[in-house]
This record gives structure tokens, C-alpha cells and sequence, in this order.
């Protein structure tokens, strides 16, 4: 874990990451899965790690408040 400063609790605090699935662009019909399907099964063929960071958001959370916040630094998670 990691000390970081905490915007809610005002201090240098104990913070953990957590990886979380993004929702999803697409509707929750068949027709949409399956564009969701290949669109994830094309984009992986081409780069297996970075396909699977596209559908990630990365949290920090404050371990004395359990405050969450979203700290997507990189291309990886753009």
C-alpha cells in the first residue's frame, strides 16, 4: 500500500489500488454483445495486455475513509 494524500480526510493517508471493469459502450442486446464480443476479440488478437487495460479503471482507495478515486494515468487507460 501506498501513502497518499487524501482529499476527504485531509491527511497523508493508507491507500490500496483496485482495478475495476469499465461498463460497457454497448446495449445489453444479443446484437450489441456480440459487437462488444468482436470488438474485444479483434483488439486482443492485436495486443493481448493492452486489450485487456482498455476495459480497466484504476481506483486508489483511502484506507482510513475508503474514499475512491479514479487515477487513470497512462495510454494504457485512456
Amino acid at each position: 500500500m501506498a501513502v497518499q494524500y487524501c482529499e476527504k480526510c485531509s491527511k497523508d493517508t493508507e491507500h490500496k489500488e483496485i482495478m475495476k471493469q469499465k461498463p460497457s459502450k454497448y446495449g445489453k442486446s444479443k446484437k450489441e454483445q456480440f459487437k462488444a464480443f468482436l470488438e474485444g476479440f479483434f483488439s486482443g488478437t492485436a495486443s493481448p495486455v493492452l486489450a485487456s487495460l482498455d476495459l480497466l479503471d484504476r481506483y486508489v482507495e483511502c484506507q482510513t475513509c475508503h474514499h475512491r478515486k479514479l487515477e487513470n494515468h497512462g495510454d494504457e487507460f485512456q
